[in-house]
């Protein structure tokens, strides 16, 4: 008789994995180490599903219409779900603020994870890294004018002040940088590439750090470029982050930013400005509590 329970319980636990398993189809714009990395963490998150790869212009794209659920990575796959008449719910990876469309931002059956550092960890790691900063500087263009709201929201949940500056990205920046670090302890980078640019960059860099001023962000591939520390995630974090979203319910539609991420610093920038050397990983559980604290 406990043998006959045992196998019953096992089979109710199969058929129970069974009925909540999905066929996911990740929509992807070409082979990539990223893309391969995300789809494996992915599977690895979710065992009980099936994820399939499918490759933008190529036919076996067609079948995406077969899908349980379609998760986008990158800006061109939302482009291409935007355009399809599916009505399947889909998860946007890997794209940012500043390339929405407003179309993409209100789709009913899209939820779209931001690959752009969230505002609030972005000034909650300056604190950490700077704590006796008082001010945060930030500029801005036209095409990044919409994301200020969100920053200064942000900045209320912290001590630093945030101080703004308009920058028209025809022109030079280093006047009105240096007016905007006279009055702020660091530069806070924010999702606008007409401001952060390769051309751009070694102005930016130059003109703070010779003020003894840091650049927070704007993202992990500037941190080896000169910036001092940003948050982001890994292709683990972004999986992670998507797997916890379809654990509490499909999401209907709407933006946030990865439940998970990591931290990444640039030691010889930190010993160059005197600073000591960050402990990414502390600096990481620091933020994780910090947003978990009531």
């Amino acid at each position: 008789m406990r043998w006959l329970s045992h196998a019953l319980a096992v089979a109710l636990t199969l058929l129970s994995a069974a009925t909540s398993a999905a066929d996911i189809f990740v929509v992807v714009p070409r082979p990539s180490p990223l893309a391969d990395e995300f789809i494996g963490q992915l599977q690895g998150q979710r065992p009980q599903d099936r994820i399939l790869t499918r490759y933008l212009n190529t036919p076996e794209l067609a079948s995406t219409d077969q899908a349980e659920l379609i998760i986008t990575m990158g800006q061109a796959s939302l482009d291409w779900r935007q355009r399809s008449a599916l009505k399947t719910p889909t998860i946007a990876t890997y794209v940012s603020t500043s390339s929405l469309s407003d179309q993409q931002r209100n789709a009913p059956q899209q939820h779209i994870i931001l690959a752009n550092p969230k505002p609030d960890r972005q000034l909650r790691l300056a604190e950490l890294l700077l704590p006796r900063a008082k001010r945060a500087g930030l500029m801005f263009s036209p095409s990044s004018q919409e994301q200020l709201p969100e920053w200064k929201t942000a900045a209320e949940k912290t001590r630093l002040g945030l101080e703004t500056r308009a920058i028209q990205a025809d022109s030079g920046i280093a006047q009105r940088l240096l007016l905007l670090l006279e009055s702020s302890d660091l530069l806070i980078g924010i999702d606008d590439s007409s401001i952060y640019n390769a051309d751009n960059l070694k102005t930016i860099l130059l003109t703070s750090y010779s003020r003894n001023k840091v650049l927070i962000g704007p993202s992990a591939p500037f941190i080896e470029a000169g910036s001092l520390s940003t948050t982001y995630s890994t292709p683990e974090d972004m999986a992670r982050s998507v797997a916890k979203l379809l654990a509490e319910g499909t999401p209907a539609g709407g933006l946030s930013y990865p439940a998970h991420f990591s931290v990444l610093s640039n030691a010889q920038v930190a010993r160059s400005l005197g600073l000591p050397v960050p402990d990414d990983a502390k600096l990481g559980r620091q933020l994780t509590e910090l947003e978990q604290t009531p």
